[in-house]
């Protein structure tokens, strides 16, 4: 599925004629824009929303393997911890480089789409439970929540893609 992705992600380049480029991708999407950006020149900078950086068997992937000379922003959450994630992610990051590391305290995997709005609003008509809510994206407030992963994103792109 990922390199299905990484393929997608290359031809829209090529397809619009364009050399610079901003991705950002959620869990699978994610690995995927940390992938395709370490092997497409015309992706200038990614967002790995919490997207692991190896095969489901372990095998680290090029870019977690041989690093990036363009900026990688690793956002994830308190709530989705694993030791696969951070296995993946060190190893990336040990190489240094343009990659930076951020974490949503409060929040879990899903934060980083739609549910963070509409979870709630379903655990206030009874249809979830604060459990069920806590584990799809946490128990930060949206209004807190969903505009802070929104400048997490727009202020890396204002920085790494200026108009």
């Amino acid at each position: 599925m990922v390199e299905t992705r990484v393929a997608d992600l290359r031809f829209v380049p090529y397809a619009l004629h364009l050399d610079r480029v901003g991705a950002y991708g959620h869990s699978a999407g994610g690995t995927a824009v940390a992938q395709a950006l370490h092997d497409d020149r015309r992706i200038t900078a990614a967002v790995n929303l919490e997207g692991y950086l190896d095969q489901v068997d372990g095998e680290l992937l090029s870019v977690a393997r041989q690093a990036t000379h363009r900026p990688l922003l690793l956002a994830g959450t308190d709530g989705f911890r694993n030791a696969r994630l951070e296995r993946s992610w060190a190893a990336l990051l040990g190489h240094g480089g343009p990659v930076v590391r951020r974490q949503l305290d409060g929040t879990h995997h899903w934060v980083f789409t739609d549910y963070a709005a509409l979870v709630p609003q379903l655990q206030q008509a009874g249809l979830t439970t604060a459990a069920g809510r806590a584990a799809m994206i946490g128990r930060a407030d949206p209004r807190v929540s969903v505009p802070t992963v929104r400048h997490l994103v727009r202020s890396f792109f204002a920085r790494h893609l200026p108009t």
